[in-house]
């Protein structure tokens, strides 16, 4: 439904509530929610406060940002009893232009709105509009969102940090945020989230040992960093049985919640639910003026060097790219899509990111992986996902991506900016023999972190770990992950993988 000048008869298509009272039972999102076997609340909703701010909230294609907003007007609506016309939502598909957008929210403000009571807009996927900031700046500018809490959505991660640049000092009382930052982002369900969702009991263990704070999460990766297991952990080892199944299954639905909900419900993802994200992934691709076939070519080169650091110009060999910016450029996209994510090699030397070298390029969720791999290779995705599982070699490398998006989200939440950018915080690090999976930068020194999935730990495995604590910047020791075991040895401590996939 697209229109050029809305009434507010026609904007009631998307707000019911303003002519029952109360949110539509019939909504789509809403009723997908509650019938899903995977009921995910994400905690940034938690973080959204009833300020006089416009948020921004950025996320990849089918990660629920919708489902969010519903949700979110849902509590006003049910719990803190604001007025049905103080609530509006409007998604950004049904016009054309920022102009039109402009007349959209006008209509509603000037028609709708109770001035005297504070009011809700949520505009959904902003992004879809070239310049959308335009129209952002003029009502902003005319006073039109004071005494407003605003919430704007999108999936394309450069469009939205370049309009939230252009509304610099125009975002509303910014001071007041306890979250300090109007940006948000809203990723995948990390494995944390999906353990919460789906199993009350080691949910309230996550609770009960004050695991929710990100303040104690980091009180026990610096405990690791000094060679102490802490009691939360050693309590978290009774449970690794029942985690690592659930980390068997993330592997395969990732923190998508329509897929974890078909796998549960009919152990099989469908192949519709690859293809949709797949399809909404190219149309982002592609409204940027990028071609489909080349950014096929650079998600199979991708696959090929998993987990192995590659150049741009490597990255173009066997595909019809003829030079490394735009091999590079392609990367860019997909990362600006959420679909993947790269690091750099640490210089020790600078304490800094080795910009020139070499890069390690990650997906961002298994998920996404899956539904890449299987457009790729133009196989079905179910089938190849668990064919892909079967091997151990290919499951440490979906894991070490796991491994890389956590970590990242760990230290967004440590250093938050208006960006999702881990490359100043999260490294790989070699020498000329060996080479550490990862390092993050916690307190002004580096923990080395290496990506095992075996309880078979031999010392040869530390190797990599030992050379970069010989630099003056490691800490005292680095950390190993592991199956089951939990343990400490002379420099590093080995964690059972899905516990330490709990703390980030």
């Amino acid at each position: 439904m697209t229109f050029n000048n809305m009434s507010i008869s026609e904007l009631v298509y998307w707000n019911k509530w303003w002519q029952t009272n109360k949110f539509p039972s019939d909504d789509v999102n809403i009723c997908d929610w509650l019938q899903s076997a995977f009921k995910w609340k994400p905690r940034l909703s938690e973080t959204i406060e009833d300020e006089e701010v416009i948020y921004i909230l950025r996320g990849p294609r089918r990660v629920g940002k919708t489902t969010l907003l519903k949700l979110q007007i849902k509590k006003l609506l049910e719990e803190e009893g604001v007025s049905p016309s103080n609530i509006f939502f409007f998604p950004c598909d049904a016009v054309e232009t920022p102009k039109q957008l402009m007349t959209v929210i006008d209509t509603y403000l000037n028609q709708q709105r109770r001035g005297d009571q504070w009011a809700f807009l949520f505009i959904d996927e902003i992004s879809m509009l070239k310049e959308w900031q335009k129209a952002a700046k003029l009502l902003i500018d005319a006073g039109r969102f004071r005494d407003c809490t605003v919430i704007l959505t999108g999936s394309h991660s450069i469009d939205l940090r370049k309009g939230s640049e252009s509304l610099a000092g125009r975002r509303g009382k910014v001071d007041k945020l306890k979250y300090a930052s109007p940006d948000r982002i809203l990723l995948s369900a990390k494995f944390s989230e999906y353990v919460e969702t789906l199993e009350p009991k080691l949910s309230n263990e996550i609770k009960d040992l004050w695991l929710l704070s990100l303040k104690n999460r980091k009180d026990v990766f610096l405990a690791l960093a000094h060679g102490e297991i802490p009691s939360e952990l050693k309590r978290l080892a009774l449970f690794t049985k029942e985690l690592e199944l659930l980390l068997d299954q993330y592997l395969l639905t990732g923190g998508i919640a329509q897929a974890t909900h078909q796998y549960i419900s009919k152990r099989k993802i469908a192949e519709d639910t690859y293809a949709t994200f797949v399809s909404q992934m190219i149309r982002d691709v592609c409204r940027w003026g990028y071609d489909e076939n080349y950014a096929r070519q650079v998600l199979r080169r991708i696959f090929e060097v998993l987990s192995s650091h590659v150049s741009w110009n490597d990255l173009r060999n066997g595909t019809d790219i003829r030079d490394s910016k735009t091999a590079e450029s392609y990367v860019n996209i997909l990362k600006d899509s959420f679909v993947v994510t790269y690091f750099y090699q640490l210089s020790v030397e600078k304490s800094s990111p080795d910009y020139v070298g070499n890069k390690k390029i990650y997906f961002q969720d298994p998920f996404i992986f899956h539904a890449c791999r299987s457009w790729v290779y133009g196989k079905k995705a179910f089938d190849l996902s668990q064919k892909f599982m079967s091997s151990q070699e290919n499951k440490s490398k979906l894991i070490e991506c796991v491994v890389s998006n956590h970590l990242s989200r760990f230290m967004f939440n440590l250093n938050p900016s208006s960006l999702f950018d881990p490359s100043n915080y999260v490294y790989y690090w070699k020498s000329k023999k060996r080479e550490m999976d990862f390092t993050i930068d916690l307190d002004g020194k580096y923990l080395p972190i290496e990506v095992k999935y075996s309880d078979n730990i031999q010392k040869n495995d530390a190797q990599g770990i030992y050379d970069f604590m010989k630099t003056s910047c490691s800490h005292d020791f680095g950390i190993i992950t592991s199956k089951n075991r939990l343990e400490i040895r002379k420099k590093y401590a080995i964690v059972p993988l899905s516990i330490l996939l709990l703390l980030p």
